[in-house]
């Protein structure tokens, strides 16, 4: 009996250090080491694309962050990095550029040794906030030599972003036609938002680099937004995107257990339901059969 306790025992301990590798493994690396040469040469691509101000903004904000505490993490197909400080405001204003609002601030294609890899640099705050390149350059993080294919600003540092729509809740429920009425006849609609007309609804569009399914935008012509008891289909001014591995998603339609996205630069008009628990799903291209479908296998009696 004392042997097999034993041996229990030891099991148990094996077990419990794998879940603490695999926990460690998984935490943010926080560091203050500077970036490598492959970055710097990325970087130097970076301030090129813009105007002299910018650039130095741009290079006043790398300088500043370079020694201090940073995040890097490796993932299975992509490399992250966010620049931290401890101060909440580090960067002074006058260092900082108009585009205040979280969103890609440019895009760099490139290969080395006949690999194809891309970089995306992130805005916030009137600031660049990091970058994730595809696929993992783990090997190649001491690389200078590299062939650039294309660059892409992808919003302006200089302009003002659109400020957040203020949504106005449409206080009687009106009687939907088409999808939006076939949705309300499996889970009622609890509440649904004032459309917000052709030209705020262009603006909007125009900024998501990806096919928007024609169903989606017949309903967001309709309402900017519209809340059911078990999920939500987002209004166009709240489209965010989610970056994984292969590339950013972006939302359409929340779940308790994922979401139902298109992919960045995805002209066919690809449908994806993103789990939380990390696994990937294609729907194929018509919104209307996969948000039924969605709808049907999660609610009671198809609400009856």
């Amino acid at each position: 009996m004392k042997s097999i306790l034993i041996i229990l025992g030891t099991i148990i301990g094996i077990i419990v250090l794998f879940a603490i590798i695999s926990i460690n493994k998984r935490r943010p690396k926080f560091n203050k080491k500077g970036f490598s040469l492959l970055e710097k040469k990325l970087l130097s691509e970076l301030y090129e694309m813009f105007d002299y101000k910018t650039q130095i903004k741009l290079k006043s904000q790398i300088e500043y962050f370079e020694p201090k505490r940073k995040w890097r993490q490796y993932w299975e197909k992509s490399m992250s990095m966010e620049l931290y400080e401890n101060n909440e405001n580090p960067i002074s204003d006058n260092l900082k550029y108009n585009r205040k609002d979280e969103s890609k601030l440019a895009t760099i294609r490139f290969k080395v040794k006949s690999e194809k890899y891309y970089i995306e640099f992130d805005n916030y705050d009137g600031r660049i906030w990091g970058w994730k390149i595809r696929p993992n350059p783990k090997s190649i993080m001491k690389e200078t030599s590299i062939d650039i294919t294309s660059k892409k600003i992808n919003n302006d540092p200089n302009s003002f972003a659109q400020t957040t729509l203020k949504k106005e809740k449409i206080k009687s429920i009106p009687k939907f036609n088409g999808l939006l009425g076939e949705l309300n006849t499996i889970q009622s609609i609890n509440q649904v938002f004032q459309p917000i007309g052709k030209q705020f609804l262009e603006n909007y569009t125009k900024n998501i680099d990806s096919k928007l399914p024609d169903e989606y935008l017949k309903i967001i012509e309709k309402s900017e937004g519209v809340d059911f008891e078990d999920f939500r289909i987002l209004g166009v001014s709240e489209i965010y995107s989610t970056g994984l591995d292969d590339g950013n998603y972006y939302h359409l339609a929340e779940f308790d257990d994922g979401v139902m996205t298109v992919k960045e630069e995805d002209k066919n008009g690809t449908i994806y339901y993103c789990h939380y628990s990390g696994f990937l799903d294609n729907l194929g291209t018509d919104f209307r059969k996969a948000i039924l479908n969605r709808i049907k296998s999660t609610t009671p009696q198809h609400g009856v």
